[in-house]
């Protein structure tokens, strides 16, 4: 008889045991083999691609340098602008009349401008000459209508950009002349004479993408490929939008149906593009900074922009991971009278396949993820995010956060269950 008493202690025991270890299993999800992303040239001294919904770079070389951006700066101004629109400090129909120098530049044929006269021109006009054939002086008038100086519409410009976080942007002028390109009459007081804006491409970026997402009416007015301008009440003068590759424009491509953004040039640049075009159900940008072999060909920047397009085109694929056909490992369960829930994707989450591969794949939860019983099917229990592949997002993007939630109840064990997986735990 004492033996069985023994026997029944040690069953019990054993029992207890191994209800503890099962228990305190640790559930994990292996992490995806790293996928190399880095793999599309680009021929310019500096460039990015990004899907602009996400911010999730697809192909970068040295974006995150400052370099001249010549007219690219006119982004930022013309945001600045539309911005001021939308907060009623502008009206589209406010005129504008230059002064003698301002008129004097504006006539310059090595420059980018339209002819300006003693004459009243609204902001509208304005505003389109500087999207549509990159015009210096319009754009300096802006600034002046807007802020009452240049110095003053350049501390605006400054300000948008720390909203966003870009630092290191340097910033002379309004259009993206350099300084000796503009009479002291002008210029800002008490910058370098050869002064030249710089930024990087990713920040170029950002501030696209910002743009873009707030005024998406923007990209009519940069898609537009000819114009006339009123320079008088009786001449006009003919634009035709310095981005070729724009559909409808000398160098547009079938496969590419760019619809924006912004040109720039000048010695120290060499020829940039910002282009965008509708892409996979989404948006795709890219910016081409000091285009490789310019110097004796003026359409690099258009040829290195397509092959960039074309390449993103060919490598990169938005997925749609779903609560069905994403496997999500289970999470441990505190007190539950299962030891762990089945989790699941609250919600289809956009993720990236390159070449095939899916190279941001939904990261294991931590170690230490863990839920209390009861759980009800469809709770949040977790969140974790996409992994990050070699290029990972623009600055100050966030990789898209994804949300778990329980795929099943779990109920919560009554006091005497708890009693006795306590004391499975002391042993």
């Amino acid at each position: 008889m004492q033996l069985r008493k023994k026997n029944w202690a040690s069953l019990i025991v054993l029992w207890l045991t191994l209800l503890c270890l099962g228990a305190a299993a640790p559930i994990a999800q292996a992490a995806a083999a790293p996928v190399n992303t880095s793999t599309i040239t680009i021929g310019a001294k500096a460039g990015v691609a990004f899907d602009l919904q996400s911010g999730k770079v697809l192909a970068a070389k040295d974006d995150l340098t400052a370099y001249p951006l010549a007219s690219l700066t006119k982004i930022v101004s013309l945001y600045v602008i539309r911005d001021a629109i939308s907060h009623g400090r502008l009206q589209w129909t406010d005129t504008v009349t230059p002064n003698a120098a301002e008129i004097k530049l504006s006539q310059d044929t090595n420059l980018s401008n339209v002819p300006l006269a003693n004459h009243a021109y609204t902001v509208r006009e304005l505003y389109d000459a500087g999207w549509i054939y990159s015009a210096n002086v319009a754009v300096m008038l802006l600034g002046n209508k807007l802020s009452g100086s240049q110095k003053a519409f350049i501390k605006e410009m400054q300000d948008h950009l720390d909203a966003l976080g870009i630092q290191d942007a340097t910033i002379y002028t309004t259009s993206g002349l350099n300084n000796s390109l503009i009479p002291d009459s002008l210029r800002v007081p008490g910058t370098p004479s050869d002064g030249e804006n710089k930024m990087s491409a990713a920040d170029i970026g950002l501030v696209v993408r910002h743009l873009l997402q707030t005024y998406p009416d923007v990209l009519k007015d940069s898609a537009v490929v000819h114009k006339n301008f009123a320079v008088t009440d009786t001449q006009t003068y003919a634009m035709t939008n310095w981005n070729a590759l724009l559909t409808g424009n000398s160098l547009a491509q079938s496969d590419l149906p760019v619809d924006g953004l912004k040109t720039g040039t000048s010695d120290l640049a060499g020829q940039c593009l910002v282009a965008t075009m509708p892409w996979q159900g989404r948006r795709l940008v890219s910016v081409v900074l000091h285009a490789d072999g310019a110097e004796t060909d003026n359409a690099k920047r258009f040829t290195a922009t397509a092959a960039l397009l074309r390449a993103v085109n060919q490598q990169w694929r938005p997925v749609a991971l779903t609560p069905k056909n994403t496997k999500i490992a289970k999470m441990p369960v505190t007190d539950g009278k299962q030891d762990a829930v089945a989790v699941g994707l609250a919600k289809p989450v956009v993720a990236w396949q390159h070449n095939g591969q899916l190279a941001t794949p939904v990261l294991a939860m931590g170690r230490k993820a863990a839920t209390s019983a009861p759980v009800q099917k469809g709770d949040q229990v977790a969140s974790t995010s996409l992994a990050d592949d070699s290029l990972g997002y623009l600055p100050r993007v966030n990789t898209q956060q994804v949300n778990l939630i329980a795929t099943q109840n779990v109920g919560k064990l009554n006091i005497f269950e708890r009693f006795f997986r306590w004391l499975g735990n002391l042993f």
